[in-house]
């Protein structure tokens, strides 16, 4: 597999062919049409690539999950190479993108911002953030996807703490202030490098319980991230100038959303309740009662899919003593109830 795995990252790909001769063709003032015209290819087929230039083109600007996982995949991870020459197009998801720089660099355009990525750095990209990636030599640019509908499986105790990345996820998830970009340096660290690449290796192989696999690594990069290099992250301005001080509440009530009160929120950071109050609303659109039930459901539907705990159990863990109360409000979230949304959610993660 390394063989395969070196060609994988080092050798031009069909795409990654066509985009160059493309980019040639531009330093030349030629368009995508004379580069079809001059190829006597199937025109079909070249519209299908990334065509900026041509009306009725392949240019997506919303990319979904299923561009990425199958249908019937139950991976929640998925690791690319970016394609070198691809023609920068702006588009968002609803995924957790990680941008990470093997070899060379890139630079990465989100929400009106240029910023130009080394060997080494990563740029973690929130949901619904517009941003686009320009390789045009032959850096090496990996994209670690990450489903945000299976996020708290992955991250359970992750979000439950006070740091960069808890506050940018936590942020992204429960606040209007969405975070657009995490950076994080690693200085070019060869053990998180080789992690990576290890990463990348089991996605392609493909072979029996890697997604248990993935699911661990990308936990466990996260984990390194935070012992090595918390104090080599950023977040982007926008959240840094609206949210920081923020950020602690929120991961203060997603710690103790079992028994939390706003009085004692409040007594804990030294507020009034008033203002407490008004801060939560700011930030999240929600009152203090809305973002605490969002909290609880979350955890809910993450026991629910990975646990056998009984649902009176799981409804008294997550602070509601009353299980009959606790099913109502759940079914009017979600359209179905607790038992019905743990046969569809652990059938789903058996397939």
């Amino acid at each position: 597999m390394k063989d395969k795995l070196q060609s994988y990252l080092y050798d031009y790909n069909e795409d990654e062919i066509l985009y160059k001769k493309y980019y040639e063709y531009l330093k030349k003032g030629k368009t995508y049409r004379d580069l079809i015209h001059d190829m006597g290819g199937d025109y079909n087929y070249y519209i299908k690539h990334i065509t900026p230039d041509i009306d009725g083109g392949f240019l997506p600007t919303i990319i979904s999950d299923a561009d990425f996982f199958k249908g019937e995949d139950s991976n929640n991870i998925a690791i690319t190479k970016h394609n070198r020459y691809t023609p920068p197009f702006n588009h968002k998801h609803q995924l957790f993108e990680m941008i990470y720089v093997l070899s060379g660099s890139c630079i990465q355009h989100i929400n009106h911002t240029d910023i130009t990525l080394k060997s080494g750095q990563f740029c973690l990209v929130a949901p619904n953030s517009t941003h686009s990636i320009s390789v045009f030599d032959d850096s090496l640019i990996l994209n670690i996807l990450i489903r945000q509908s299976t996020f708290e499986d992955i991250f359970y105790n992750l979000l439950r703490r006070t740091n960069a990345i808890s506050a940018f996820f936590n942020n992204s998830l429960y606040t209007n202030n969405k975070n657009a970009y995490l950076l994080i340096d690693t200085a070019n660290d060869t053990e998180i490098k080789n992690h990576v690449i290890a990463m990348l290796q089991e996605y392609l192989e493909k072979k029996k319980y890697y997604e248990d696999v993935l699911d661990g690594s990308i936990l466990m990069l996260f984990s390194k991230l935070l012992q090595l290099y918390e104090q080599n992250m950023s977040l982007s301005e926008t959240v840094t100038n609206n949210s920081e001080s923020f950020s602690p509440i929120l991961s203060y009530i997603s710690e103790h959303y079992d028994n939390l009160t706003l009085s004692e929120l409040a007594e804990h950071f030294h507020f009034s309740q008033a203002y407490c109050s008004r801060l939560i609303k700011k930030n999240t659109g929600r009152s203090f009662t809305e973002l605490l039930r969002n909290i609880r459901f979350k955890m809910a539907t993450f026991f629910l899919s990975n646990t056998n705990k009984p649902i009176a159990e799981i409804s008294e863990d997550i602070g509601y003593a009353n299980v009959e109360h606790f099913n109502r409000l759940f079914k009017k979230s979600y359209h179905i109830t607790p038992s019905e949304y743990r046969r569809k959610n652990q059938s789903k993660s058996k397939n």
